[in-house]
């Protein structure tokens, strides 16, 4: 989820040295019976990885979501003044659409709901994990390439609160993503996580153990973050040369480092390479 200001809790995190191990078994907390990530040997870092756990569930969706799902469901019954969160009016048109089609009223979306809702999209696309793309003893140059290629092709896709694809990004979604194309994995953070309203996807990659260093050491592949002293507002892709890839409405797009007006955070996060 994109706007940190926003989040009305947020969980511990972990620094680095945690076992591999320890995640499969907190495979409950990142997504229901998620499997833990196939580590790559030969690498030296636990969380760079041969593929990327992807929930084995399906969200029904209620007011603790946002995200692609809620974004597709908000235009199928014209919400969308809840801008992708699964607000109150979201919850109430979903109980009519419920009432009129004789469907359990719950206002919560399941398959049922979904199906009748005729969005044509797959009930289980909240699944969508993107997997690595290099090979296991890829530099950290060829991952910070294959980072950054992954994200440039995203450009001109949507902007939408609490995405992670594949139809529409926030800015920390698009991150992830892009982190997760080139092995990197990082510790209790996953798209299933990502589209909850109460989760701070960019303070959990902040603070998950990545390296950090001074924003002005930033080089290509760097991820940057913005907000006011003791807030996390919005986070980028560092391209080099003062520019990033950014997801912020209406789309995925390049911009200047500085283009948003709102203060850097003193610390990058590093995740490939020293």
């Amino acid at each position: 989820m994109t706007d940190d200001s926003q989040v009305t809790r947020r969980a511990g995190w972990w620094l680095p040295g945690v076992a591999l191990a320890a995640i499969g078994l907190l495979a409950g907390s990142t997504g229901p019976a998620a499997a833990g990530p196939t580590s790559a040997e030969g690498t030296g870092d636990p969380y760079i990885a041969t593929s990327v756990p992807v929930a084995r569930g399906c969200i029904v969706l209620g007011r603790e979501w946002a995200g692609n799902k809620v974004f597709l469901v908000q235009r199928r019954l014209g919400t969308q003044q809840d801008r992708d969160r699964y607000l109150q009016p979201t919850y109430d048109a979903v109980k009519r659409f419920q009432r009129r089609h004789d469907l359990s009223v719950t206002g919560r979306v399941d398959r049922s709901t979904w199906r009748r809702l005729g969005i044509g999209r797959p009930y289980c696309m909240d699944r969508f994990t993107v997997q690595p793309t290099v090979a296991t003893k890829a530099s950290a140059a060829r991952r910070i390439e294959a980072m950054i290629g992954w994200a440039r092709q995203q450009i001109g896709r949507r902007y939408i609160w609490g995405g992670a694809g594949p139809i529409g990004y926030d800015c920390s979604g698009l991150a992830l993503q892009a982190m997760h194309s080139a092995g990197r994995v990082v510790p209790t953070v996953t798209t299933w996580l990502h589209q909850r309203q109460d989760f701070g996807t960019a303070t959990a990659i902040y603070e998950s153990g990545l390296r950090r260093v001074p924003v002005a050491e930033r080089q290509r592949g760097d991820l940057v973050f913005y907000g006011p002293k003791g807030a996390m507002t919005h986070m980028a892709i560092y391209l080099g040369n003062g520019r990033v890839i950014e997801a912020i409405r209406p789309r995925v797009h390049r911009a200047g480092l500085f283009s948003q007006g709102v203060p850097l955070k003193p610390k990058v996060v590093r995740p490939f390479g020293r």
